[in-house]
């Protein structure tokens, strides 16, 4: 995941960058073309003033030729040699070895013709360039410097722009963090100068007292419709009773009534998880205080022995003293949904463990094949064809776990379910 501030920046960077090194090699080209063309300059000039003051002299050709002879060996950069025909003046850069600082040099050359005392000299005119590149260099890397510090002023002064701008944003993040439907109000949001974030805090607030009007009405709702349901399940099931108790049926009529005996439980059952998903979702379990879960756990598989010898099922444990801070009755039916689960799942004569250490629960039981993962914690679905259940106990044992913090999963290996929580 990237923040919306860096997403905004980089781009601009990017760009930045990509001109600074684009702008490099350019500037140089350009402060090298400058610098030829005013050294040209400079050596057409002094190609004028030579001639012209050789020739304001009026001195005789021998003279000349002395003084000629002298420029070639004291000044560096002048070369004539007497000529007949003129020619076309050349501009051109030469790398040559250059005797006198013992190095390859790099030079700027001008060759031309002038005239003194009506006779024609082929001159040669060149100026070391070496000064000038470390002068391009230096200017380069100067500017080089100073727009990498424009660009690193320009990203710090807009990350601190853009934080201070996006500030409200951010607080309105955080305060949304600690939104929970279950407190029933909606939180506080900051207040802004900026149109766009207070149009947004309108917007969540609105958002968030829709969602909580919602909650309240389901909350009800549920509540309401599990309590009322109670009574006709209960007076149902008391006329059946009186059914079953009767003389008067056959035993056509005797199947049917425990079938719809049997029917009636299990929506009786659900109603009832219903309801304690519903509380659960609601947060009406949020006492909290030390469990002894070692002692929990022998208590509640005590009260499973008959189920144990009805099956024909072998129960062993392997329990380690541990405490976990947590509500007393979700964690019982956490506990409470597991084993049912294990024991609906495990054949006759099949083997079920418990094993508690280090705040890992497992609880394994033998079994033909594994379950469908993808169903495993769904409200409503079957995990198994062969068994069916109500399909709430293991969706209330997650939503329990995700209330509390506590990681559950499932695997199925070498002829065993295990299920596993991590307290």
């Amino acid at each position: 995941m990237k923040k919306l501030l860096d997403q905004s920046l980089r781009p601009l960077v990017i760009y930045a960058f990509t001109v600074l090194v684009i702008s490099i090699p350019v500037y140089f080209l350009i402060i090298d073309v400058i610098w030829e063309n005013e050294l040209d300059k400079h050596h057409y000039a002094i190609r004028e003033k030579l001639e012209k003051r050789l020739t304001r002299l009026s001195l005789p050709d021998t003279a000349v030729d002395n003084m000629i002879n002298v420029l070639d060996k004291v000044q560096p950069g002048f070369s004539f040699n007497p000529t007949t025909t003129p020619r076309p003046d050349s501009l051109y850069t030469i790398i040559r070895f250059d005797s006198f600082m013992h190095d390859r040099e790099q030079f700027r050359c001008l060759t031309t013709d002038i005239r003194v005392n009506h006779k024609l000299y082929r001159v040669l005119i060149e100026t070391n360039m070496e000064e000038v590149d470390e002068t391009i260099l230096a200017i380069g890397g100067v500017t080089a410097f100073f727009i990498m510090l424009l660009l690193a002023g320009f990203i710090y002064l807009n990350r601190k722009t853009a934080l201070r701008i996006w500030q409200p944003f951010y607080d309105t993040l955080a305060g949304l963090r600690t939104f929970r439907l279950e407190t029933g109000k909606a939180v506080p949001l900051p207040a802004s100068d900026v149109t766009e974030f207070t149009d947004l805090n309108a917007s969540l607030d609105t958002l968030m007292q829709g969602s909580l009007a919602s909650y309240r009405q389901q909350k009800e709702f549920t509540e309401n419709a599990s309590h009322e349901l109670q009574t006709p399940l209960a007076i149902v099931k008391s006329r059946l009773d009186m059914l079953l108790q009767s003389q008067s049926l056959d035993a056509g009529q005797m199947r049917i009534v425990e079938q719809v005996y049997q029917a009636i439980n299990r929506v009786s059952r659900i109603n009832k998880n219903l309801l304690l998903l519903a509380r659960i979702e609601h947060s009406q379990f949020e006492e909290k205080e030390p469990i002894a879960l070692d002692e929990t756990l022998s208590a509640i598989a005590e009260q499973f022995s008959d189920r144990f010898e009805n099956n024909a099922l072998h129960y062993t444990e392997n329990i380690g003293p541990f405490t976990v801070e947590a509500n007393p009755v979700l964690t019982e039916i956490l506990l409470t949904n597991l084993l049912v689960n294990a024991v609906r799942y495990t054949p006759e004569d099949g083997e079920i463990r418990v094993h508690l250490d280090g705040g890992v629960l497992t609880i394994s039981n033998t079994g033909a094949g594994a379950l469908q993962t993808e169903n495993l914690f769904r409200r409503f679905a079957q995990a198994s064809d062969e068994h069916a259940g109500s399909g709430l106990g293991l969706a209330i044992a997650r939503e329990i776990c995700d209330r509390c913090g506590w990681r559950i999963c499932y695997d199925f290996t070498q002829g065993m379910h295990r299920f596993s929580v991590r307290f």
